[in-house]
Protein backbone atom coordinates (compact mmCIF):
# COMPACT_ATOMS: atom_id res chain seq x y z
CA UNK A 1 0.00 0.00 0.00
CA UNK A 2 1.07 3.37 -1.20
CA UNK A 3 0.67 6.04 1.71
CA UNK A 4 3.17 9.02 1.67
CA UNK A 5 2.05 11.18 4.20
CA UNK A 6 4.47 14.72 3.12
CA UNK A 7 4.81 18.13 5.41
CA UNK A 8 3.29 20.67 3.66
CA UNK A 9 2.98 24.28 4.89
CA UNK A 10 1.00 27.16 2.86
CA UNK A 11 3.60 29.28 2.24
CA UNK A 12 0.77 32.30 1.19
CA UNK A 13 -1.33 34.33 3.67
CA UNK A 14 -5.20 31.98 3.82
CA UNK A 15 -8.22 33.72 2.06
CA UNK A 16 -11.32 33.82 3.71
CA UNK A 17 -12.58 30.51 1.67
CA UNK A 18 -9.46 28.50 2.90
CA UNK A 19 -10.09 29.94 6.64
CA UNK A 20 -13.93 28.86 6.79
CA UNK A 21 -12.49 25.33 4.85
CA UNK A 22 -9.95 24.19 7.93
CA UNK A 23 -13.27 25.37 10.19
CA UNK A 24 -14.87 22.72 9.07
CA UNK A 25 -11.91 20.31 8.70
CA UNK A 26 -11.14 21.24 12.65
CA UNK A 27 -14.99 20.21 14.20
CA UNK A 28 -15.21 16.86 12.34
CA UNK A 29 -11.62 15.80 13.46
CA UNK A 30 -12.23 17.15 17.00
CA UNK A 31 -15.38 14.64 17.38
CA UNK A 32 -12.97 11.94 15.97
CA UNK A 33 -13.66 11.74 12.34
CA UNK A 34 -11.20 11.11 9.39
CA UNK A 35 -11.32 14.85 7.62
CA UNK A 36 -9.65 15.97 4.51
CA UNK A 37 -9.33 18.21 1.22
CA UNK A 38 -9.83 17.03 -1.32
CA UNK A 39 -9.31 16.64 -5.24
CA UNK A 40 -8.56 19.73 -7.04
CA UNK A 41 -8.04 22.14 -4.39
CA UNK A 42 -4.85 20.12 -3.07
CA UNK A 43 -3.75 20.20 -6.63
CA UNK A 44 -3.97 23.45 -6.93
CA UNK A 45 -2.31 23.69 -3.75
CA UNK A 46 0.70 21.90 -4.49
CA UNK A 47 1.15 23.65 -7.75
CA UNK A 48 0.68 27.19 -5.89
CA UNK A 49 -2.61 28.01 -7.99
CA UNK A 50 -5.41 30.09 -7.25
CA UNK A 51 -8.27 27.66 -5.12
CA UNK A 52 -11.45 28.79 -6.28
CA UNK A 53 -13.62 26.17 -4.59
CA UNK A 54 -12.50 23.17 -2.33
CA UNK A 55 -14.37 19.67 -1.80
CA UNK A 56 -13.98 17.63 2.05
CA UNK A 57 -13.21 14.26 2.19
CA UNK A 58 -14.27 12.60 5.11
CA UNK A 59 -15.21 9.15 7.54
CA UNK A 60 -18.28 10.57 8.68
CA UNK A 61 -21.81 10.13 7.31
CA UNK A 62 -24.36 11.96 6.34
CA UNK A 63 -26.67 11.84 9.41
CA UNK A 64 -23.20 13.03 11.22
CA UNK A 65 -22.36 15.64 9.49
CA UNK A 66 -25.77 17.43 9.63
CA UNK A 67 -25.54 16.88 13.81
CA UNK A 68 -22.17 19.11 13.84
CA UNK A 69 -23.42 21.85 11.84
CA UNK A 70 -26.06 24.40 12.00
CA UNK A 71 -26.56 24.74 7.85
CA UNK A 72 -26.41 22.17 5.72
CA UNK A 73 -28.20 21.12 2.52
CA UNK A 74 -28.58 17.34 1.78
CA UNK A 75 -27.37 16.94 -2.49
CA UNK A 76 -26.60 13.90 -3.55
CA UNK A 77 -27.63 11.82 -0.82
CA UNK A 78 -26.67 8.19 -2.58
CA UNK A 79 -23.23 9.48 -3.43
CA UNK A 80 -22.58 10.38 0.59
CA UNK A 81 -22.40 14.28 -0.11
CA UNK A 82 -24.05 17.07 2.05
CA UNK A 83 -23.28 20.50 1.75
CA UNK A 84 -22.36 22.63 4.32
CA UNK A 85 -22.96 26.05 4.56
CA UNK A 86 -20.31 28.73 6.49
CA UNK A 87 -21.16 32.49 6.03
CA UNK A 88 -21.03 32.88 1.78
CA UNK A 89 -19.22 29.87 1.61
CA UNK A 90 -20.32 26.21 0.92
CA UNK A 91 -18.30 23.12 1.00
CA UNK A 92 -19.64 19.77 -0.66
CA UNK A 93 -18.33 17.21 2.06
CA UNK A 94 -18.85 13.57 1.09
CA UNK A 95 -18.22 10.40 3.28
CA UNK A 96 -14.92 8.41 1.45
CA UNK A 97 -16.83 6.14 -0.60
CA UNK A 98 -15.97 3.27 -3.39
CA UNK A 99 -17.79 3.50 -6.45
CA UNK A 100 -19.18 0.01 -7.92
CA UNK A 101 -20.31 -0.86 -12.01
CA UNK A 102 -21.38 2.03 -13.79
CA UNK A 103 -25.43 2.70 -15.25
CA UNK A 104 -24.62 5.32 -18.15
CA UNK A 105 -20.87 5.88 -17.94
CA UNK A 106 -21.09 8.59 -15.46
CA UNK A 107 -22.70 7.42 -12.33
CA UNK A 108 -21.97 3.94 -10.14
CA UNK A 109 -24.66 1.77 -9.80
CA UNK A 110 -23.93 1.53 -6.44
CA UNK A 111 -21.63 3.06 -3.95
CA UNK A 112 -20.03 1.29 -0.97
CA UNK A 113 -18.48 4.01 2.40
CA UNK A 114 -14.98 2.93 3.08
CA UNK A 115 -11.72 4.08 3.48
CA UNK A 116 -9.81 7.21 2.38
CA UNK A 117 -7.22 4.86 0.46
CA UNK A 118 -10.24 3.09 -1.35
CA UNK A 119 -11.88 6.61 -2.01
CA UNK A 120 -8.63 8.42 -3.17
CA UNK A 121 -8.57 5.23 -5.90
CA UNK A 122 -12.14 5.10 -7.41
CA UNK A 123 -10.85 9.44 -8.54
CA UNK A 124 -9.42 9.89 -12.28
CA UNK A 125 -6.05 11.17 -12.58
CA UNK A 126 -3.23 10.66 -9.66
CA UNK A 127 -2.64 14.51 -9.52
CA UNK A 128 -6.85 14.20 -8.55
CA UNK A 129 -6.24 11.48 -5.78
CA UNK A 130 -4.80 13.65 -3.37
CA UNK A 131 -5.96 14.51 0.24
CA UNK A 132 -4.30 17.46 2.65
CA UNK A 133 -4.97 17.59 5.92
CA UNK A 134 -4.76 21.45 7.18
CA UNK A 135 -4.87 20.75 10.98
CA UNK A 136 -1.65 18.37 10.42
CA UNK A 137 -0.06 19.94 7.56
CA UNK A 138 0.34 17.09 5.71
CA UNK A 139 -0.48 15.72 1.98
CA UNK A 140 -1.57 11.99 2.09
CA UNK A 141 -0.86 10.46 -1.30
CA UNK A 142 -2.50 6.73 -1.96
CA UNK A 143 -1.71 7.09 -5.61
CA UNK A 144 1.84 8.99 -6.78
CA UNK A 145 -0.17 12.01 -7.24
CA UNK A 146 3.06 14.04 -5.66
CA UNK A 147 5.06 12.47 -7.96
CA UNK A 148 3.53 12.84 -11.06
CA UNK A 149 2.75 16.64 -10.35
CA UNK A 150 6.28 17.23 -9.54
CA UNK A 151 6.99 15.54 -13.17
CA UNK A 152 4.20 17.32 -14.74
CA UNK A 153 2.41 14.32 -15.74
CA UNK A 154 -1.37 13.58 -16.59
CA UNK A 155 -2.04 9.33 -15.54
CA UNK A 156 -5.54 7.60 -14.42
CA UNK A 157 -5.38 5.99 -11.67
CA UNK A 158 -5.03 2.59 -11.63
CA UNK A 159 -6.24 0.80 -15.19
CA UNK A 160 -6.39 3.27 -17.26
CA UNK A 161 -9.59 1.23 -19.61
CA UNK A 162 -11.67 0.94 -16.27
CA UNK A 163 -11.31 4.62 -15.17
CA UNK A 164 -12.18 5.86 -19.08
CA UNK A 165 -15.37 3.08 -18.65
CA UNK A 166 -16.66 4.94 -15.46
CA UNK A 167 -17.23 8.16 -17.06
CA UNK A 168 -16.59 9.02 -20.48
CA UNK A 169 -16.22 12.40 -20.27
CA UNK A 170 -12.51 11.78 -18.93
CA UNK A 171 -11.53 11.19 -22.34
CA UNK A 172 -11.88 15.19 -22.80
CA UNK A 173 -10.58 15.80 -18.86
CA UNK A 174 -7.29 14.90 -19.58
CA UNK A 175 -6.73 16.94 -22.27
CA UNK A 176 -8.21 19.65 -20.40
CA UNK A 177 -6.03 19.40 -17.70
CA UNK A 178 -2.85 18.70 -19.68
CA UNK A 179 -4.17 21.53 -21.48
CA UNK A 180 -4.57 24.17 -18.28
CA UNK A 181 -1.49 22.63 -15.85
CA UNK A 182 0.96 22.79 -19.30
CA UNK A 183 1.55 18.89 -18.48
CA UNK A 184 2.27 16.35 -20.45
CA UNK A 185 -0.16 13.00 -20.70
CA UNK A 186 1.42 9.75 -19.28
CA UNK A 187 1.69 7.13 -22.61
CA UNK A 188 -0.84 4.65 -21.27
CA UNK A 189 -2.97 7.07 -20.24
CA UNK A 190 -2.67 8.24 -23.63
CA UNK A 191 -2.64 4.74 -25.50
CA UNK A 192 -6.28 4.27 -23.34
CA UNK A 193 -7.63 7.50 -24.95
CA UNK A 194 -6.62 6.73 -28.65
CA UNK A 195 -7.98 3.30 -28.22
CA UNK A 196 -11.51 4.27 -26.60
CA UNK A 197 -11.90 7.58 -28.57
CA UNK A 198 -14.73 6.31 -30.32
CA UNK A 199 -17.24 6.27 -27.01
CA UNK A 200 -16.92 10.32 -26.56
CA UNK A 201 -19.66 10.19 -28.94
CA UNK A 202 -22.03 8.51 -25.83
CA UNK A 203 -22.88 11.03 -23.82
CA UNK A 204 -24.39 13.85 -23.98
CA UNK A 205 -23.21 16.54 -26.26
CA UNK A 206 -24.09 19.06 -23.44
CA UNK A 207 -21.04 17.74 -21.41
CA UNK A 208 -18.87 17.35 -24.26
CA UNK A 209 -19.41 21.42 -25.21
CA UNK A 210 -18.92 22.37 -22.03
CA UNK A 211 -16.24 20.50 -21.75
CA UNK A 212 -14.65 21.85 -25.38
CA UNK A 213 -15.24 25.52 -24.24
CA UNK A 214 -13.14 24.93 -21.20
CA UNK A 215 -10.60 23.56 -23.37
CA UNK A 216 -10.67 26.24 -25.72
CA UNK A 217 -10.64 29.13 -22.98
CA UNK A 218 -8.02 28.03 -21.76
CA UNK A 219 -4.19 29.73 -22.39
CA UNK A 220 -2.60 26.43 -24.22
CA UNK A 221 -5.62 25.92 -26.70
CA UNK A 222 -3.57 25.02 -29.48
CA UNK A 223 -1.62 22.57 -28.05
CA UNK A 224 -4.75 20.98 -26.96
CA UNK A 225 -6.68 20.79 -29.88
CA UNK A 226 -3.19 19.18 -31.31
CA UNK A 227 -3.72 16.44 -28.57
CA UNK A 228 -7.18 16.46 -29.48
CA UNK A 229 -6.29 15.73 -32.97
CA UNK A 230 -3.30 12.77 -32.07
CA UNK A 231 -5.88 10.71 -30.01
CA UNK A 232 -8.23 10.70 -32.48
CA UNK A 233 -11.11 12.73 -30.41
CA UNK A 234 -10.96 15.42 -32.67
CA UNK A 235 -11.36 12.98 -35.52
CA UNK A 236 -14.97 11.68 -33.78
CA UNK A 237 -15.84 14.71 -32.96
CA UNK A 238 -15.36 17.29 -35.49
CA UNK A 239 -14.11 15.85 -38.64
CA UNK A 240 -14.93 18.96 -40.44
CA UNK A 241 -11.63 20.48 -38.40
CA UNK A 242 -9.50 17.67 -38.71
CA UNK A 243 -9.74 18.31 -42.98
CA UNK A 244 -8.49 21.91 -42.46
CA UNK A 245 -4.79 19.64 -42.35
CA UNK A 246 -2.79 19.72 -45.73
CA UNK A 247 -5.38 21.94 -47.03
CA UNK A 248 -2.86 24.73 -48.55
CA UNK A 249 -2.46 28.16 -48.44
CA UNK A 250 -1.81 30.82 -51.11
CA UNK A 251 1.91 31.64 -49.71
CA UNK A 252 1.96 35.00 -50.27
CA UNK A 253 -0.68 35.67 -47.56
CA UNK A 254 -0.24 32.79 -45.65
CA UNK A 255 3.67 31.74 -45.26
CA UNK A 256 2.84 30.06 -41.84
CA UNK A 257 1.50 26.93 -43.87
CA UNK A 258 -1.97 24.99 -44.60
CA UNK A 259 -5.08 26.45 -42.56
CA UNK A 260 -4.77 23.74 -40.28
CA UNK A 261 -1.72 25.81 -39.06
CA UNK A 262 -3.49 28.69 -39.48
CA UNK A 263 -5.99 27.95 -37.06
CA UNK A 264 -3.93 26.76 -34.59
CA UNK A 265 -1.60 30.03 -34.64
CA UNK A 266 -4.87 32.31 -34.63
CA UNK A 267 -6.16 30.38 -31.71
CA UNK A 268 -2.81 31.01 -30.20
CA UNK A 269 -3.25 34.70 -30.96
CA UNK A 270 -5.85 35.02 -28.58
CA UNK A 271 -3.85 35.10 -25.96
CA UNK A 272 -2.45 38.88 -26.89
CA UNK A 273 -6.15 40.39 -26.73
CA UNK A 274 -7.31 41.65 -22.96
CA UNK A 275 -8.53 38.75 -21.03
CA UNK A 276 -12.46 40.58 -21.06
CA UNK A 277 -11.98 39.69 -24.86
CA UNK A 278 -11.67 36.23 -24.66
CA UNK A 279 -15.06 35.11 -24.24
CA UNK A 280 -16.46 31.52 -25.35
CA UNK A 281 -18.15 33.04 -28.37
CA UNK A 282 -14.35 34.27 -29.26
CA UNK A 283 -12.95 30.93 -28.90
CA UNK A 284 -15.78 29.45 -31.17
CA UNK A 285 -15.48 31.83 -34.00
CA UNK A 286 -11.85 31.63 -34.40
CA UNK A 287 -11.90 27.40 -34.24
CA UNK A 288 -14.36 27.57 -36.92
CA UNK A 289 -13.56 31.34 -38.98
CA UNK A 290 -12.10 28.96 -42.05
CA UNK A 291 -14.20 25.53 -41.28
CA UNK A 292 -15.18 25.68 -45.29
CA UNK A 293 -11.71 26.32 -46.52
CA UNK A 294 -11.15 22.51 -47.74
CA UNK A 295 -14.52 23.03 -49.68
CA UNK A 296 -13.88 25.95 -51.06
CA UNK A 297 -10.44 25.68 -52.27
CA UNK A 298 -10.05 27.01 -55.84
CA UNK A 299 -6.91 27.38 -58.50
CA UNK A 300 -6.64 30.19 -60.66
CA UNK A 301 -4.12 30.65 -63.75
CA UNK A 302 -2.71 34.36 -63.57
CA UNK A 303 0.16 35.67 -65.65
CA UNK A 304 1.94 31.56 -65.53
CA UNK A 305 1.26 31.40 -62.37
CA UNK A 306 -1.18 29.18 -60.31
CA UNK A 307 -2.83 30.95 -57.55
CA UNK A 308 -5.02 29.74 -54.83
CA UNK A 309 -8.41 30.89 -53.69
CA UNK A 310 -11.18 30.63 -51.65
CA UNK A 311 -14.23 32.39 -53.01
CA UNK A 312 -17.20 32.99 -50.52
CA UNK A 313 -14.92 30.85 -47.62
CA UNK A 314 -16.47 33.19 -44.94
CA UNK A 315 -20.39 32.73 -46.26
CA UNK A 316 -19.74 29.29 -46.27
CA UNK A 317 -17.75 28.64 -43.23
CA UNK A 318 -20.42 31.38 -41.25
CA UNK A 319 -23.22 28.17 -42.63
CA UNK A 320 -21.28 25.34 -41.24
CA UNK A 321 -20.31 27.05 -38.03
CA UNK A 322 -24.07 27.15 -37.85
CA UNK A 323 -24.76 23.78 -38.26
CA UNK A 324 -21.75 22.34 -35.95
CA UNK A 325 -23.12 25.45 -33.11
CA UNK A 326 -26.85 23.58 -33.30
CA UNK A 327 -25.22 20.12 -33.34
CA UNK A 328 -23.84 20.96 -30.19
CA UNK A 329 -26.98 22.63 -28.58
CA UNK A 330 -25.70 26.13 -27.91
CA UNK A 331 -28.40 28.68 -27.37
CA UNK A 332 -29.27 30.83 -30.20
CA UNK A 333 -27.99 34.17 -29.34
CA UNK A 334 -24.43 32.65 -29.13
CA UNK A 335 -25.04 30.92 -32.26
CA UNK A 336 -26.36 34.31 -33.82
CA UNK A 337 -23.51 35.94 -32.86
CA UNK A 338 -20.51 33.42 -33.63
CA UNK A 339 -22.22 33.24 -37.22
CA UNK A 340 -22.50 36.84 -37.65
CA UNK A 341 -18.71 37.15 -36.85
CA UNK A 342 -17.57 34.61 -39.24
CA UNK A 343 -19.62 36.01 -42.21
CA UNK A 344 -18.27 39.25 -41.57
CA UNK A 345 -14.66 38.50 -40.93
CA UNK A 346 -13.78 39.22 -44.96
CA UNK A 347 -16.21 42.10 -45.33
CA UNK A 348 -14.26 43.92 -42.79
CA UNK A 349 -11.59 44.55 -46.21
CA UNK A 350 -14.60 45.83 -47.96
CA UNK A 351 -15.45 48.26 -45.91
CA UNK A 352 -12.47 50.28 -47.12
CA UNK A 353 -13.23 49.67 -50.68
CA UNK A 354 -16.53 49.91 -52.00
CA UNK A 355 -19.09 50.06 -49.31
CA UNK A 356 -20.99 53.09 -48.65
CA UNK A 357 -20.88 55.06 -45.25
CA UNK A 358 -23.99 53.52 -44.48
CA UNK A 359 -22.98 49.91 -44.82
CA UNK A 360 -19.93 50.78 -43.23
CA UNK A 361 -22.22 52.18 -40.01
CA UNK A 362 -24.41 49.38 -40.16
CA UNK A 363 -21.66 47.19 -39.90
CA UNK A 364 -19.23 48.92 -37.16
CA UNK A 365 -22.25 49.86 -34.75
CA UNK A 366 -23.26 45.96 -34.75
CA UNK A 367 -24.00 45.00 -30.99
CA UNK A 368 -21.06 42.28 -32.07
CA UNK A 369 -18.59 44.26 -33.61
CA UNK A 370 -16.19 43.67 -30.38
CA UNK A 371 -15.93 40.19 -31.64
CA UNK A 372 -16.00 40.89 -35.09
CA UNK A 373 -12.74 43.22 -34.20
CA UNK A 374 -11.16 40.21 -31.90
CA UNK A 375 -11.65 37.63 -34.43
CA UNK A 376 -9.94 39.91 -37.22
CA UNK A 377 -6.83 40.72 -35.00
CA UNK A 378 -6.93 36.64 -34.26
CA UNK A 379 -7.22 36.22 -38.14
CA UNK A 380 -4.81 38.88 -39.38
CA UNK A 381 -1.59 38.19 -36.63
CA UNK A 382 -1.85 34.40 -37.58
CA UNK A 383 -1.60 35.52 -41.74
CA UNK A 384 1.96 35.57 -42.15
CA UNK A 385 3.55 37.34 -45.05
CA UNK A 386 6.25 36.30 -46.81
CA UNK A 387 9.09 38.14 -44.51
CA UNK A 388 7.25 35.59 -41.73
CA UNK A 389 5.33 38.75 -40.21
CA UNK A 390 1.75 39.76 -40.65
CA UNK A 391 0.09 42.79 -42.12
CA UNK A 392 -1.88 44.42 -39.21
CA UNK A 393 -3.17 47.66 -40.70
CA UNK A 394 -6.34 46.21 -41.66
CA UNK A 395 -7.09 45.45 -38.22
CA UNK A 396 -5.63 49.29 -36.88
CA UNK A 397 -7.96 50.61 -39.58
CA UNK A 398 -11.06 48.72 -38.62
CA UNK A 399 -10.60 50.05 -34.86
CA UNK A 400 -10.20 53.70 -35.77
CA UNK A 401 -13.02 53.46 -37.96
CA UNK A 402 -15.40 51.99 -35.15
CA UNK A 403 -14.38 54.29 -32.53
CA UNK A 404 -14.58 57.24 -34.69
CA UNK A 405 -18.60 55.74 -35.68
CA UNK A 406 -19.25 55.04 -32.04
CA UNK A 407 -17.74 58.74 -31.22
CA UNK A 408 -19.38 60.95 -34.13
CA UNK A 409 -23.10 59.32 -33.63
CA UNK A 410 -25.39 60.50 -31.53
CA UNK A 411 -27.66 57.33 -30.05
CA UNK A 412 -30.54 58.27 -31.72
CA UNK A 413 -29.04 57.43 -34.89
CA UNK A 414 -26.97 54.42 -33.41
CA UNK A 415 -30.34 53.18 -32.76
CA UNK A 416 -31.90 53.38 -36.62
CA UNK A 417 -28.54 51.91 -37.79
CA UNK A 418 -28.54 49.23 -35.73
CA UNK A 419 -32.76 48.80 -36.26
CA UNK A 420 -34.13 49.48 -39.61
CA UNK A 421 -37.69 50.07 -39.48
CA UNK A 422 -38.56 52.66 -42.38
CA UNK A 423 -40.90 49.66 -43.35
CA UNK A 424 -42.46 46.40 -41.83
CA UNK A 425 -43.78 43.39 -42.85
CA UNK A 426 -46.83 44.77 -41.90
CA UNK A 427 -46.67 47.54 -44.18
CA UNK A 428 -45.37 44.90 -46.76
CA UNK A 429 -48.48 42.34 -46.04
CA UNK A 430 -50.99 45.03 -46.23
CA UNK A 431 -49.98 46.74 -49.71
CA UNK A 432 -49.53 43.59 -51.53
CA UNK A 433 -52.33 41.84 -49.56
CA UNK A 434 -50.44 38.85 -49.38
CA UNK A 435 -49.99 36.72 -45.85
CA UNK A 436 -47.15 36.00 -44.24
CA UNK A 437 -44.33 34.33 -46.19
CA UNK A 438 -40.50 34.34 -47.41
CA UNK A 439 -41.45 36.67 -50.11
CA UNK A 440 -42.31 39.51 -47.57
CA UNK A 441 -38.98 38.75 -46.08
CA UNK A 442 -37.56 38.41 -49.20
CA UNK A 443 -38.77 42.22 -49.86
CA UNK A 444 -38.20 43.97 -46.96
CA UNK A 445 -34.04 42.64 -47.46
CA UNK A 446 -34.46 43.90 -50.49
CA UNK A 447 -35.27 47.65 -49.25
CA UNK A 448 -33.10 47.11 -46.37
CA UNK A 449 -30.20 46.53 -48.77
CA UNK A 450 -31.47 49.52 -50.82
CA UNK A 451 -31.50 51.73 -47.58
CA UNK A 452 -27.99 50.69 -46.49
CA UNK A 453 -26.62 51.07 -49.97
CA UNK A 454 -27.35 54.42 -50.13
CA UNK A 455 -29.76 54.41 -52.90
CA UNK A 456 -33.28 55.60 -50.74
CA UNK A 457 -33.64 57.45 -47.65
CA UNK A 458 -36.98 58.08 -46.70
CA UNK A 459 -39.88 55.65 -45.71
CA UNK A 460 -41.44 57.07 -48.88
CA UNK A 461 -39.07 56.04 -51.40
CA UNK A 462 -39.44 52.81 -49.15
CA UNK A 463 -42.96 51.95 -49.87
CA UNK A 464 -42.56 52.92 -53.44
CA UNK A 465 -39.82 49.78 -53.75
CA UNK A 466 -42.90 47.77 -52.13
CA UNK A 467 -44.98 48.54 -55.02
CA UNK A 468 -42.66 47.72 -58.16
Amino acid sequence: MINDRIKFTVDHRLDLLEEKAIEVVKVLQKNNFECYFAGGAVRDLLLNRKICDIDIATSAKQDEVKKLFPITEDRGKSFGVIVVKMGKFEFEVATFRKDIGTTDHRRPKETEFTSAEEDAKRRDFTINGLFYDPVKEEIIDYVEGIKDIKNKVIRFIGNPTERINEDYLRLLRAIRFAGRLDFQIEENTFEAIKKNADKIKLISVERIRDELSKILQNENRSLSLEILSRTKLLKELFPELEALKNVPHPPEFHSEGDVWTHNLLALNNINDLPKESVTEELVWAVLLHDIAKPETIGFRATQGKTKITFFDHDVRSAEKAKSILERMRFSHSFINAVVWAISQHMRIVHAFTGMSERKQKKLFLDENIQLLLDLTYADLSASLRPNGKPDMQLHNDALEMAERFSREMKDEEKNQMKKFDLVTGKDIMEILKIPASKEVGKIKSEIEKAYFEGKINTREEALKMVNK
